[in-house]
């Protein structure tokens, strides 16, 4: 029996020794792929911790007709496409919003910046930073140091004394919190400026079949 086919077998009886051989063989060579298709670090990385993680919680039903590699690489490719097309989604939605709001301003020569502009601004930036800081102590720490401060796995691994592994794992960890808490302000934010800027055609094309 070939190696694959092994990890395949341990990871539908839950081996942590197979879950931690697909990180170990697989982990940057998805990122990288991931990485060409979304031009962001962080983004590929979670994209690549989902699938790993999503391959995990499905292993009693897990069916691997092709190659593991092949299997992983697809799960990539599929979510970065996903991925891609809600950027894109959410980016027109914005557009469009910013658009709508720049017209709104323009309409009176002698204002100045728009108030709804700087309260979505501030919004946006308190929401953020609140999120960030609701995080775990733990969690919130080593994100910062990856995130804002731009060190490496081993280099937060060796300044908080944890394994890389455990670096990945809170880094995961604080990108689910924050896309989920960021995704439903966004879309609260978007249907709130729609009903404000009197935007119920444009709100129609998008949300509705």
């Amino acid at each position: 029996m070939n190696r694959e086919a092994d990890i395949i077998i341990g990871l539908q009886a839950g081996s942590d020794s197979a879950y931690e051989y697909l990180y170990k063989h697989y982990y940057k060579m998805l990122c990288t792929v991931a990485f060409e298709r979304v031009r962001d670090t962080l983004v590929s990385e979670m994209i690549v911790s989902d699938v790993i993680f999503a391959l995990w919680k499905n292993r009693q039903t897990l069916e691997i007709h092709a190659s593991l590699r092949s299997y992983l690489l697809k799960s990539v490719h599929n979510r970065c496409l996903n991925y891609i097309a809600q950027s894109e989604r959410q980016q027109a939605l914005l557009d469009e919003l910013s658009q709508k709001i720049a017209s709104e301003q323009a309409c009176d020569a002698n204002s100045p910046d728009n108030p709804l502009t700087l309260l979505i601004e501030n919004e946006l930036e308190t929401k953020i930073n609140g999120s960030i800081e609701a995080l775990p102590d733990q969690t919130r720490r080593i994100f910062c140091m990856s995130r804002f401060d731009e060190m490496t796995y081993d280099e937060i691994a060796y300044e908080t004394g944890v394994s890389v592994d455990v670096v990945k794992y809170h880094i995961k960890r604080a990108l689910a919190r924050l896309r989920n808490a960021l995704k439903d302000y966004l879309m609260v934010l978007i249907v709130c400026l729609s009903a404000i800027l009197s935007f119920n055609d444009f709100f129609t094309d998008y949300f509705l079949p």
